[in-house]
């Protein structure tokens, strides 16, 4: 996104969406097929945009509740490091593998750029984004999201792991037509 970016004026907006919301608070442990192990990297067609990207993706252990997770990135976004701690909760999982749904884990990536870990934990403590986090992913799903990453341009509408001319093509056909928005 930095790039495309850079290249055309963007807004972009970042809006929590939970792909599982029926994963259990602590989490569930991830069933791996034969020969797969915790730490493998991601292979298939999200391992190979990945790859292009220039990304790691590692099979992580357990799947996180993310609900306290996307709530960190709404105090995140108020205290105006959303970017630098939404890579952060990357790394730490795909890279790390580590669990985004622990508040120790999102404590210390808030203070690795430059959140403080004990307000963080205070402000996820009293639950004050959970109405804005769940509102994000109703509205997400009145719009008939149900997969991430998904883009919205300009009202085009995509889904999944994409190369980034998919997104400069898709940002180049509304050149003109509308400004664009990236949400």
């Amino acid at each position: 996104m930095d790039q495309l970016a850079q290249e055309y004026p963007l807004k972009v907006t970042y809006m929590s969406y939970y792909l599982r919301p029926d994963i259990p608070p602590e989490g569930h442990i991830r069933k791996l097929k034969a020969g797969e192990k915790a730490g493998d990297p991601l292979t298939g067609h999200i391992g190979d945009v990945a790859d292009a990207a220039g990304l790691i993706m590692r099979r992580a252990r357990i799947t996180p509740n993310t609900r306290m997770a996307f709530e960190a990135s709404e105090y995140a976004k108020d205290m105006g490091c959303f970017e630098d701690f939404h890579r952060a909760c990357y790394r730490a999982l795909w890279e790390d593998g580590l669990d985004l749904g622990q508040l120790s884990v999102l404590q210390q990536l808030g203070e690795k750029v430059g959140l403080d870990s004990q307000e963080m934990k205070s402000v996820l403590n009293t639950s004050q984004y959970t109405a804005q986090t769940k509102k994000q992913y109703e509205e997400a799903i009145s719009m008939g999201i149900n997969g991430i990453p998904s883009f919205i341009i300009d009202g085009y509408f995509f889904s999944g792991a994409q190369p980034y001319e998919t997104f400069k093509r898709v940002v180049e056909m509304m050149k003109g037509y509308k400004r664009s928005r990236l949400a």
